[in-house]
């Protein structure tokens, strides 16, 4: 089910209701908005050869899943976003992909959400909103969008320090797989943020095939666009440089100590080695050992075992090994 917002200048109020409100083509200041988040795909299809959309434009659009796109052609402007659907970062349950189509006087709204973002909402028509340009409402949903990464950004730098302080005082493997989680999601981020960026960072220096967006939107408002996903990109990717660096000092951290136990149990085997060489030459069963029959060998052989125990730690000791 689609759902149809007309604009009447005349009355200068909206109009709700389904596809057969509209007639076509559109006079003057009249606008329309059309939600077809929930339409069919043979109900989105109508729509898009209602407004003569070219076969092209029309594929991108009805695509369930599609990288972020710009494009213009013939009147029209396919605008492909995609948002941050979870609640925080401690998941990544997907995106929200927005499709907008639009011209000066129409916008073709539709957002998909992954099943289990539920909670992830983007403000609805409001018939009681000022008239604006379409473009205006676009800049909404671009500002949207990339206000459902800011915040939550935000908010993990608090959560990275806390972390970076309980990774240095008492780290562990459980802390571990959590930020191996959270570098799993700053990935997933990171390459949405770079396909936004890198679309307004091309309409910068636009070509001819630029020309039609360029149109619709001035320089200023093509550059803010960029700054803004340009900002979330470098956020992401410092965090997860951040991340990584948290991943190695504990892995380093953790190497010292296995380093440090292994030389302690190194130099107690190496002192134990000449006095098991002794006890297995006196323990050898031979006839003729006179040692044997030396009323006080028993502990001059403790004594000279001990001299080389301590001798060894001594030596071990001057070379600073512990």
């Amino acid at each position: 089910m689609l759902i149809l917002h007309l604009y009447n200048p005349e009355t200068n109020d909206w109009q709700s209701g389904d596809l057969n409100l509209l007639q076509l083509p559109l006079h003057g200041d009249q606008k329309a908005w059309i939600d077809m988040s929930s339409a069919s795909y043979a109900e989105q299809q109508q729509v898009l050869n209602r407004f003569q959309i070219h076969p092209v434009i029309a594929e991108d659009y009805l695509r369930e899943r599609h990288p972020p796109k710009l494009e213009a052609y013939d009147g029209f402007t396919l605008l492909i976003l995609r948002a941050f659907a979870g609640e925080s970062f401690h998941e990544y349950p997907g995106h929200a992909q927005l499709s907008l189509l639009f011209s000066n006087q129409v916008l073709l709204y539709k957002c998909q959400l992954p099943e289990e973002a539920g909670h992830y909402k983007v403000q609805a028509f409001d018939v009681n909103r000022p008239v604006t340009p379409i473009k205006e409402w676009v800049k909404s949903y671009i500002h949207t969008v990339s206000a459902s990464y800011l915040e939550k950004l935000i908010n993990f730098e608090d959560e990275l320090g806390e972390f970076e302080d309980a990774m240095l005082s008492h780290g562990d493997d459980h802390k571990m797989s959590r930020i191996m989680r959270f570098r799993s999601v700053f990935r997933k981020l990171d390459r949405n943020l770079a396909y936004q960026k890198d679309m307004f960072a091309d309409l910068l220096t636009p070509d001819d095939g630029g020309a039609g967006v360029m149109s619709q939107f001035e320089p200023v408002e093509l550059r803010d666009f960029y700054e803004k996903f340009e900002r979330l990109h470098s956020m992401t990717q410092m965090y997860y440089d951040q991340l990584g660096d948290l991943v190695s000092s504990y892995m380093s951290t953790s190497s010292h100590q296995i380093n440090e136990r292994m030389k302690v149990l190194t130099m107690i085997s190496a002192v134990f080695i000449p006095l098991t060489f002794i006890v297995g030459v006196y323990g050898m069963n031979f006839d003729h050992m006179p040692e044997l029959h030396m009323p006080l060998g028993y502990y001059w052989t403790l004594a000279g075992m001990a001299v080389v125990a301590l001798g060894m730690l001594l030596g071990f000791k001057i070379k600073r090994w512990w």
